[in-house]
């Protein structure tokens, strides 16, 4: 039985092929349908090929998509023999914690500019993103029996929600888009003895991501100081940049990207 139950959940992680998108609907095999009313962008592919999960997984199809179209552009390029000039290709891990361009040898890369292909729709060029932050939120609480609790416990997880409290309520991704910066909650687990909260902080500005940071420590303190010292921890972790302050200075990159996207017949980029 565990090993029927293994290959079975092997499976369902396996790819799903749709040939000649009808552009309006996709019902995957677990029953989940994705609709053009739900997912606008759906409406642009009709009569593509899509792949996807069978809909009880999620494929990460953002990754894997962006080394396809790199393996796919060298194969092209080996196989029409296409001019060109030196070409360095790198793959790095663990992009939403940093911790792969934290390590990345830029020197031996030896390469005067590069490109990040990702699984972006078709047309988009971007050269701006948010500046990234990980957080991570701890409180200690003191576990006491409800009977004898008065004046002496402190629930962690009741103040763990009071931080959150404290936090913008509208400046959240599902209240925020474009250029607006947000606190996401990512994770949250606990009990009344200890409580833990994960959250990623992005801002464009620079000067208002170093806010979010700030008011995110301010809570911690203002933690403290209802329920004693050391109650809440909050420990904050830069993960990337905004692009856009290298760039600002270098746009013959975007440019020649640009021209590149013409000649292979794509339509005006998108700046974002």
């Amino acid at each position: 039985l565990l090993a029927s139950s293994a290959a079975s959940d092997v499976y369902k992680r396996q790819p799903v092929i749709t040939e000649n998108f009808n552009g309006v609907s996709l019902t995957l095999p677990a029953g989940i349908t994705l609709s053009v009313h739900d997912f606008p962008h759906l409406g642009t592919l009709k009569g593509r090929t899509l792949i996807t999960s069978d809909g009880s997984t999620i494929l990460g199809a953002d990754d894997k998509a962006g080394i396809a179209e790199i393996m796919t552009a060298l194969a092209v390029l080996q196989q029409k023999n296409i001019p060109h000039g030196d070409i360095r290709v790198a793959f790095t891990p663990d992009e939403e914690v940093g911790k792969g361009a934290k390590h990345f040898d830029v020197d031996a890369f030896d390469a005067r500019w590069g490109y990040t292909v990702d699984g972006g729709g078709v047309g988009e060029l971007e050269f701006e993103n948010f500046n990234a932050a990980s957080a991570v939120l701890t409180v200690h609480g003191v576990g006491v029996h409800p009977g004898s609790a008065k004046n002496v416990m402190i629930n962690a997880a009741t103040a763990a929600m009071a931080f959150h409290a404290m936090l913008p309520e509208d400046e959240v991704p599902e209240k925020t888009d474009g250029y607006e910066g947000f606190f996401h909650l990512q994770e949250m687990h606990g009990t009344a003895e200890k409580a833990d909260m994960i959250y990623i902080v992005r801002d464009h500005s620079m000067e208002r991501f170093q806010e979010r940071k700030a008011m995110m420590e301010k809570a911690a303190a203002e933690i403290d100081r209802r329920y004693g010292a050391h109650t809440a921890e909050v420990e904050l972790q830069d993960q990337y940049y905004n692009m856009h302050e290298v760039l600002k200075d270098h746009m013959e990159i975007l440019e020649l990207a640009e021209q590149a996207m013409k000649a292979a017949g794509i339509a005006a980029p998108t700046h974002s």
